[in-house]
């Protein structure tokens, strides 16, 4: 690695001094994302506010041999903004732009710092809407959801992030300043370069901005209320609301755990009459004025035809915003009140009652001292499994049985076709999992990929699998 105080001088004669950090506070509180598996150690922080200065940094770093790592929101459940060796934290807080909402072609162009809310609301002020959604959208960043392909709530209907991805720009790590499609909708011109950037983790390249596809928004949602007898009741309703609802626009899953705590920490009324073995939390655009109708009298017929066994419907904004937060927070409040490994998997959607039936089965036999909450976008078969502590195990027992339990938990999502990661990436987190989701063939052909846009590989080392120079693992909290 460089001299990095050296690294910091030249830095700051690029960006400002008040733009580069060395303060054990920032380094820490910029050194990682939410996962607490690993301890950050990064030697700097630099805070660009343009791509030329983005470009400006990754060229000092490739000249020295010094790793980045690419920092946006820090929302992120797998490591893969954590720096961990010492690597400079690239933050891209302070660009925040956004350029334009162009309603002739419902686009809306972007700095990479700029936070998912801020799209949304500058989308709705020009009548039109950006339908990508998480429960993280008041902090978590464009460029990190674009990282990240997240999903979110509404993948059912809308898809994931990279479905809304028409342009970008970014810096490779050879620090070229590549721009990816601009504002094109069709352009057939050989390899779609953005689309290897989109769920690269940062590791190809530092996206800067973005131009994202927009949409005519709903004239009002309803949310529903689901609870079920056992998790076998999760597909038949899928597909009934899939067959009777046209605008269904997320289909959420929550087991009783996961409402118990929710309910408990937060303080929340239980909207229906008693407690079931899961619930399902249907979201429905309403277009026309037979809509709120039709959704009262479509799930009247659910709970006869005996898909459900209790139902509330919303019938204001403001209950079906109670409604949504019982699941909006439920991993803020596991986060808060618990010491917790979060695994963020998939399944396909047909595979989702019977790995729910055989992870829990794998898990009360072998880890007897571990509690299980899960929950998730069943529309897609992204599934959130929560590992929680118990007070009957010490801290670091804990850590040495979730480590072990996901070699469980993987081998199921491997056993159905799943993958290891659904939206939060591989990061530090999940790297030596990699082989139970890709093939050596298809790990050989990233790591060329890899080799093309960072030939020197500085960006991100060590996330998605491991770097060549790379023989020590972060250490563990």
């Amino acid at each position: 690695m460089g001299d990095i105080n050296r690294l910091a001088s030249q830095a700051q004669e690029i960006l400002g001094r008040d733009a580069v950090l060395q303060d054990e506070q920032s380094l820490q509180f910029y050194g990682r994302d939410w996962i607490k598996d690993f301890k950050p150690a990064p030697s700097l922080v630099v805070l660009p506010a343009a791509a030329e200065q983005v470009q400006a940094v990754v060229r000092l770093c490739k000249e020295s041999g010094t790793p980045l790592v690419p920092s946006g929101g820090r929302t992120g459940l797998s490591g893969g903004a954590t720096a961990a060796h010492g690597e400079v934290v690239i933050s891209l807080e302070r660009m925040r732009k956004i350029f334009e909402v162009n309603r002739i072609d419902r686009t809306l162009t972007c700095e990479a710092g700029v936070v998912l809310e801020r799209i949304q609301a500058a989308a709705s002020e020009s009548g039109l809407y950006f339908p990508v959604d998480f429960s993280t959208r008041g902090s978590s960043q464009i460029g990190g959801n674009l990282a990240t392909n997240a999903g979110g709530i509404r993948v059912i209907k809308y898809g994931n992030i990279r479905d809304w991805a028409v342009g970008l720009v970014a810096v490779t790590g050879n620090g070229d300043l590549v721009r990816l499609n601009g504002a094109l909708f069709k352009n057939n011109t050989g390899y779609d370069l953005r689309h290897l950037l989109i769920g690269s983790e940062g590791t190809l390249g530092i996206i800067t901005e973005a131009t994202l596809r927009l949409v005519t928004p709903p004239k009002d949602t309803a949310r529903v209320l689901c609870g079920l007898r056992s998790n076998d009741d999760i597909l038949p309703l899928l597909a009934f609301c899939r067959d009777s609802l046209r605008d269904l626009s997320a289909f959420e899953f929550m087991e009783r755990r996961a409402m118990q705590e929710v309910l408990h920490h937060r303080g929340l009324r239980d909207p229906l009459s008693k407690q079931h073995p899961a619930y399902i939390l249907v979201e429905c655009e309403l277009n026309d004025q037979a809509a709120p109708q039709h959704l009262t009298e479509t799930f009247g017929k659910a709970y006869e035809e005996g898909l459900i066994v209790d139902v509330v419907v919303s019938e204001s904004r403001a209950q079906a915003q109670e409604l949504m937060n019982l699941r909006d927070l439920i991993s803020e409040t596991l986060s808060s009140h618990y010491t917790l490994h979060k695994n963020d998997i998939s399944v396909p959607v047909p595979a989702i009652p019977a790995f729910l039936h055989e992870l829990h089965s794998a898990i009360n036999e072998a880890y007897p001292g571990l509690r299980v909450v899960v929950f998730g976008h069943v529309g897609d078969g992204n599934l959130h499994v929560n590992v929680l502590k118990t007070s009957s195990i010490g801290d670091a027992e804990f850590w040495q049985q979730c480590r072990q339990a996901d070699h469980t938990i993987f081998s199921l999502v491997q056993k159905h076709r799943g993958s290891i990661s659904a939206e939060h990436g591989v990061g530090l987190l999940k790297r030596e999992f990699l082989p139970y989701s890709r093939s050596e063939e298809e790990i050989e052909i990233m790591r060329g990929i890899k080799r093309a846009f960072d030939p020197a590989g500085i960006l991100n080392p060590g996330k998605i699998f491991q770097a060549k120079h790379d023989e020590s693992p972060p250490q563990k909290r």
